[in-house]
C-alpha cells in the first residue's frame, strides 16, 4: 500500500507542478490545453520511469530538474511563447507551492510514524492546493507574470532562490541536514533580503498612489472651481437679461436728467450702467452656452492684459463629450497661454483659438507666441517653475479620460496645442 501511495503521490505532484506552472503564466484552463499538458506529462513520466529503471531512485531524484523542469520551461517558452524568465519563475513558484504538502506530510509522519499517513496527507493537500490555486490565485499571477517590471522580479526572487537552495542542499547533497549553521541560516538571510525589497517596492507604490490621489483631488478642486466660475457667468447672464428689460427705464431717467440740464448726473448714471454691463457680457461664439461662458471669461482677461484673442468656433449645442470636461481642457489651455504671454515684453500678444467638429469628433487648437522655449520630455512641455505645469497635466488627464489625443508642438516661435476628442 505504501508503494502504491508513493506512486500516486509522485503522479499528483508532477501533474500539480506542470499544470500550476502553466496556469500561473496565464495558459487558459480549457480542454485543449489540459490535453496538451497531459501529453507533456506522459512523455516526461516515461522518461522518468526509464531513468528510474536504469539509474535508480537516488540518481533520478537528482536528475528531476533536467527530466521534468527543464522540458517544462522549454515547452512553455517555445510552444506558448512566454518569456524564458517568466517560464522559469512560474516553474520555481509551482515548486515552492509543493512545500505546503511536504511540510504537512512530514507533520503527519512525525505524529503517526506511518509512511502511508505521510503519502496520504501529501496527496490530499496537493489536490486541495491545486483546486484553491486554480480557483483563486491563477488570475492574479497571470497579471503579475505579464508585467515586465521590478515588482515581477522581486516577486520571483524568493521562489527562485528557494528552488536552487532546496536542490543544492537537499537533492544534490544533504548539507541542510548536516547542522552547518551557514546553510541553516541561509533561508533566513534570503527572507530578510526579500522582505527589505518588498518594503522598498511597497512604499514606492504607496507614494505613487498618494501622488495620484493628491492629483485626483486637485483635478476635482479645479473642476469645481471651473463649475463655480461658469455658474457665476450664468448668473451674470440673468442679470444682463434684467438690465436689458429695464433699459427703457434707464433711458427715460437719463433723458429726464438731460432735459433738466443735469448733465453730470446723467453721465455718472451712464458710467454706472456701463460698469454693470461689463460684468454681464457673454459673447456668442457658438451654440454651446458653457463654451461661450468660458471663452467670454478669458476674452475679458485677455483684454485686460492687452492680448488679441482671435476665435474661430464652429460647434453645435451638444458636444461629443461632457461639457464640464471640455471646459476644463479649454480653461487650462487658455490659462497656460495667458501665463506664457505674461512673460513677453513685446506689445504684439495674441492667442488664436479654433474649435470645430468633424465625424463626431471635437478638434481644438490653441496657438500663441512664446519667448522662452519650454523643455520637452516625451513630447510634453515641462515647467521648471514651482507650482507650474499643473495645467498641462490637467489637459492630459482629461483628454485621456475621454480617450482622446493631444499634441504639443513649436513652430516659428509659436506654441501650438492640438487636441482631438
Amino acid at each position: 500500500m505504501v508503494q502504491i501511495l508513493s506512486f500516486i503521490h509522485n503522479l499528483t505532484t508532477m501533474l500539480f507542478g506542470i499544470y500550476i506552472s502553466a496556469f500561473f503564466l496565464g495558459v487558459k484552463q480549457n480542454r485543449k490545453n489540459i490535453f496538451k499538458l497531459f501529453l507533456l506529462f506522459a512523455c516526461q513520466g516515461i522518461v522518468y520511469i526509464i531513468s528510474f529503471l536504469l539509474l535508480g531512485m537516488t540518481v533520478t531524484d537528482r536528475l528531476y530538474a533536467i527530466i521534468i523542469h527543464l522540458p517544462l520551461i522549454l515547452f512553455l517558452t517555445l510552444y506558448y511563447k512566454y518569456p524564458v524568465i517568466s517560464s522559469c519563475i512560474s516553474v520555481f513558484s509551482a515548486y515552492l507551492c509543493c512545500q505546503l504538502s511536504n511540510w504537512i506530510g512530514l507533520l503527519a509522519l512525525e505524529i503517526t510514524g506511518k509512511q502511508w499517513c505521510y503519502y496520504t496527507s501529501r496527496i490530499v493537500i496537493t489536490l486541495i492546493s491545486f483546486f484553491l490555486l486554480c480557483r483563486f490565485v491563477c488570475r492574479t499571477t497571470e497579471t503579475i507574470f505579464a508585467r515586465d517590471t521590478r515588482e515581477f522580479y522581486i516577486i520571483g526572487f524568493l521562489p527562485t532562490v528557494y528552488y536552487f537552495f532546496d536542490y543544492s542542499f537537499t537533492k544534490l547533497s544533504d548539507m541542510l541536514y548536516s547542522s552547518h549553521k551557514i546553510v541553516i541560516e541561509f533561508m533566513g538571510f534570503v527572507f530578510c533580503i526579500s522582505y527589505f525589497a518588498f518594503l522598498f517596492v511597497y512604499f514606492r507604490e504607496y507614494e505613487k498612489k498618494q501622488e495620484l490621489k493628491q492629483y485626483s483631488d486637485l483635478m476635482k478642486m479645479q473642476l469645481l472651481s471651473i463649475e463655480k466660475e461658469i455658474e457665476q457667468v450664468k448668473r451674470s447672464k440673468q442679470k444682463f437679461s434684467i438690465l436689458k428689460h429695464d433699459m427703457r427705464h434707464h433711458l427715460n431717467f437719463i433723458l429726464t436728467q438731460l432735459q433738466n440740464n443735469k448733465t453730470e448726473k446723467a453721465i455718472e448714471y451712464i458710467e454706472e450702467i456701463s460698469n454693470i454691463y461689463d460684468d454681464t457680457i457673454i459673447a456668442t461664439y457658438c451654440r454651446n452656452e458653457m463654451v461661450n461662458s468660458v471663452i467670454s471669461i478669458y476674452h475679458v482677461r485677455f483684454a485686460d492684459r492687452k492680448v488679441a484673442f482671435n476665435c474661430d468656433i464652429s460647434i453645435g449645442g451638444t458636444l461629443p463629450c461632457p461639457d464640464t470636461a471640455i471646459c476644463a481642457i479649454l480653461s487650462n489651455a487658455l490659462e497656460n497661454s495667458m501665463h506664457a504671454l505674461e512673460e513677453m515684453d513685446t506689445e504684439e500678444k495674441w492667442v488664436n483659438l479654433t474649435i470645430s467638429e468633424k465625424n463626431n469628433h471635437l478638434l481644438l487648437q490653441i496657438e500663441n507666441p512664446i519667448v522662452r522655449v519650454p523643455r520637452f520630455v516625451d513630447g510634453i512641455p515641462i515647467s521648471d517653475k514651482k507650482g507650474h505645469g499643473i495645467g498641462v497635466k490637467s489637459i492630459i488627464y482629461y483628454v485621456e479620460q475621454l480617450n482622446g489625443q493631444c499634441q504639443f508642438s513649436l513652430t516659428d516661435h509659436s506654441f501650438i496645442l492640438r487636441i482631438i476628442i
